[in-house]
């Protein structure tokens, strides 16, 4: 079940996304090239973004009301959240799947910011077409994009290397003394950008199979850049439970996973014993049945020899 429809009822207070809400009154994203998903921030990019997901445990301490931050949603979440600067509905059948009773169609097309789509839909005044091959050679390296939130964070990225690279182009970095200094300069810059995950858990059934490790990769991009990442202890992402080799299994947790393995390898043995024990009685079920029908045919005049000597 996708996200949409997981969460149909709206959280308690939401009111949904104000496109006047004062954290976005003098700031906009334009559409420079819709096809190649190009955009321009103004009057200058943000450092901050915040990609915000459905899950209620860290989904309201966002920081929608602090200005220094974007604020990025996907799918229909703008029924839970007070505010957004780009949106993103990365699927093919993004008509469908849809809370019933809502107007997902409609509310794209009036959002009034940029919708961030596998293919552009021309219906949706700002819709972009994702740059999906700019963003796989700069940021993923590989072709792995296992959810909307992993594109959100690789763009997130590559925002920021863009940010980067514009804040240090020209001589500065060439002209100083030695690799260290020049590192040290790159590293501050990205330091001073952040990407903060809200709202995100993956979890829950298939999304910890698959979307949950791609997101963990994406972010592990973002620290070897020495953005900031910015995590609220209630997510889920980049969490242990203890350290392995270090620490021994937690003791305090309700039950421990190896009384859970022990107990899985004793019914295993006892579910052999009672298999072995049950092939047993059926072979001897199935003699006596053969016995039974030598002395019924007997009993009717019958001659039925037991081997070939009688």
């Amino acid at each position: 079940m996708s996200s949409n429809t997981q969460y149909a009822n709206q959280a308690p207070g939401a009111t949904g996304v104000d496109p006047n809400h004062p954290a976005e009154l003098d700031y906009r994203v334009e559409v420079v090239d819709a096809d190649a998903g190009v955009v321009k921030c103004l009057p200058e990019p943000r450092r901050k973004i915040a990609v915000c997901g459905f899950a209620a445990s860290s989904r309201p301490l966002a920081p929608f009301d602090d200005p220094e931050w974007e604020v990025w949603g996907l799918n229909q979440l703008y029924r839970h959240i007070p505010r957004a600067t780009r949106w993103f509905d990365i699927h093919a059948n993004w008509r469908e799947d849809n809370v019933p009773g809502t107007d997902h169609e409609g509310w794209l097309a009036k959002c009034g910011i940029p919708i961030y789509m596998s293919a552009r839909e021309p219906s949706l005044p700002t819709a972009v077409t994702y740059p999906i091959d700019g963003v796989i050679r700069r940021v993923i390296g590989v072709d792995y994009e296992t959810s909307t939130v992993a594109f959100m964070v690789a763009l997130a990225i590559d925002e920021i290397d863009a940010q980067v690279g514009r804040e240090l182009e020209g001589a500065a970095v060439a002209g100083l003394s030695g690799i260290g200094a020049a590192h040290k300069l790159i590293m501050d810059a990205y330091a001073r950008r952040e990407i903060g995950v809200f709202g995100i858990d993956l979890i829950v059934g298939k999304e910890y199979d698959w979307q949950k490790a791609c997101v963990e990769y994406l972010l592990g991009c973002a620290h070897a850049r020495n953005i900031t990442i910015r995590l609220p202890k209630q997510c889920a992402l980049l969490r242990q439970q203890w350290r392995y080799g270090y620490e021994t299994e937690p003791q305090g947790g309700l039950i421990k996973l190896t009384e859970l393995q022990r107990r899985g390898e004793a019914l295993a043995a006892e579910r052999a014993n009672l298999m072995a024990r049950l092939n047993q009685i059926d072979g001897a079920s199935q003699e006596n049945g053969y016995w039974n029908q030598v002395a019924d045919l007997r009993s009717k005049g019958g001659t039925v020899k037991l081997n070939e000597d009688t």
